[in-house]
C-alpha cells in the first residue's frame, strides 16, 4: 500500500490528537470526487480543510488528508480519539469497486497494527447519518487483518510460513527478524532489538528503492518477499 502525500492549505491551526483509540469509515456521498474537491467542500464548510485522515479513490489510490496525529473534523463529538477514512463514491446507491475495497482493507489492517486498536466504526454507528451507505462493505473493511496477504517467507517439511505487515511503532521477533535481514544485506535499521523505529523505517524505505517498490516503509507481501527472496 502506497500512500500518496497531498499539500492542501489549511485555514487555520490544526490541533494535535492525543490517543488513537478507533477508526470511523464514511462515503464522499458523491459518485465521483478528488481529496483536493473534499478539501474545498470542507472549507467552504468553515472548517481548517478536509476532515478526513485519509481518502481512497475507486481506482484503490490512498491519499492522506489531514496530518495522521491531528484532530480531525469527520463525525461530530467523536473527533478527538479517531481516524477518519473515506471512500470516494455514494455506497447508498453503488457498489464499491474490487481495486478501492483492497485498498481500504489494507489501510484499515496498516491502521489497526499502527496503533495497537480493534475498534472500527461507521458514520452512522455515531451520529444520526446515513453515511456510509447500505451498500457500503463495512464488515469486510472493519474486519480487515492486521497482517499484510499471505507471504511465504519459509517452509520446513513443506509447510509455508506467513509473516505480517509490519509499520512503524510495531513490536516483535518478527520485527527482529526484518531488522536482521535488512542489516544483512547492507541496510542499517540501526540494530536488532524488535522495536521499529524510525532507523528501520528509513533502512526500509532505502530498501524498497533499492527493489523497485513503493518507497512507503511499511514491510508488507513485496517486501517481504525481495528481503527474504521467496
Amino acid at each position: 500500500m502506497q500512500i500518496i502525500e497531498t499539500t492542501y492549505k489549511w485555514a487555520g491551526t490544526l490541533a494535535r490528537r492525543s490517543a488513537t483509540r478507533r477508526i470511523i469509515l464514511h462515503h464522499a456521498a458523491a459518485v465521483t470526487c478528488t481529496p483536493q474537491q473534499v478539501h474545498q467542500w470542507h472549507l467552504a464548510n468553515g472548517w481548517s480543510g478536509i476532515g478526513y485522515h485519509f481518502f481512497v479513490r475507486k481506482d484503490g489510490s490512498v491519499y492522506r488528508g489531514r496530518p495522521e496525529d491531528t484532530v480531525g473534523a469527520h463525525a461530530g463529538n467523536n473527533n478527538y480519539d479517531s481516524i477518519g477514512v473515506c471512500f470516494e463514491g455514494s455506497f447508498d446507491r453503488e457498489e464499491m469497486p474490487a481495486a478501492q475495497k483492497q485498498a481500504g482493507m489494507e489501510l484499515v489492517a496498516y491502521l489497526k497494527q499502527k496503533y495497537g486498536i480493534s475498534t472500527v466504526q461507521r458514520h452512522s454507528d455515531v451520529n444520526a447519518t446515513g453515511c456510509p451507505g447500505g451498500h457500503f462493505p463495512f464488515e469486510e473493511l472493519a474486519g480487515a487483518q492486521t497482517s499484510a496477504p499471505a507471504a511465504p517467507a519459509a517452509r520446513a517439511g513443506g509447510t509455508a510460513v506467513t509473516l505480517p505487515l509490519l509499520a512503524q511503532g510495531s513490536r516483535s521477533e518478527t520485527v527482529r527478524l526484518a531488522q536482521a535481514a535488512l542489516t544483512g544485506l547492507g541496510y542499517d535499521a540501526g540494530g536488532a532489538d524488535g522495536i521499529f523505529g524510525a532507523n528501520t523505517a528509513a533502512a526500509v524505505k532505502r530498501f524498497q528503492a533499492a527493489h523497485g517498490l513503493a518507497a512507503d516503509g511499511i514491510v508488507g507481501r513485496d517486501t517481504w518477499h525481495a528481503l527474504l527472496g521467496v
